[in-house]
């Protein structure tokens, strides 16, 4: 039994490093960009001095709850929706900035509003690896600029 299980495990690491072996520049570029985003996502409290109940710095995932795949609730306790679809539905109007935003805009505007930290600046590999992160979330949505969150 143990053998087989080493067999096995021998088998996917070698599936895996094959597998990646094989893969272009662009996907292992973007894979590690996605994977990047998720733990700016989960640990980055981007220089906010806030701490959530627990005593812990707060962060995206904070009031986004597993990793923004279901919906989360905000300090307060309001609702807010998942992410899931986030990237396939900006750009979109934001009638309290009375404008049309940016998936960019609304993480700055998550960050300095919600976290009390310092956004990613545009164009930055931060900026960069969140949308590449959130746009992982969205793979087989339905594009709807302007659509609602779900």
């Amino acid at each position: 039994m143990k053998n087989s299980r080493i067999r096995i495990l021998v088998g996917a690491v070698t599936l895996a490093v094959t597998a990646t072996a094989f893969a272009s520049p662009a996907s292992v570029a973007l894979s590690q960009a996605v994977q990047r985003g998720a733990h700016i996502f989960n640990t980055d409290s981007f220089g906010s001095h806030e701490r959530n109940a627990h005593g812990q710095h707060t962060t995206c995932s904070t009031c986004h709850i597993d990793g923004g795949r279901v919906m989360g609730r905000l300090p307060n306790g309001k609702r807010i929706p998942s992410l899931v679809n986030a990237a396939a539905i900006f750009p979109r109007y934001n009638p309290k900035m009375h404008k049309v935003i940016t998936l960019e805009t609304q993480i700055r505007s998550c960050v300095h509003n919600g976290l009390l930290g310092h956004p990613p600046a545009y164009g930055s590999q931060t900026m960069a690896d969140l949308v590449s992160y959130l746009g992982s979330l969205a793979h087989g949505q339905r594009v709807m600029i302007g659509g609602k969150p779900h």
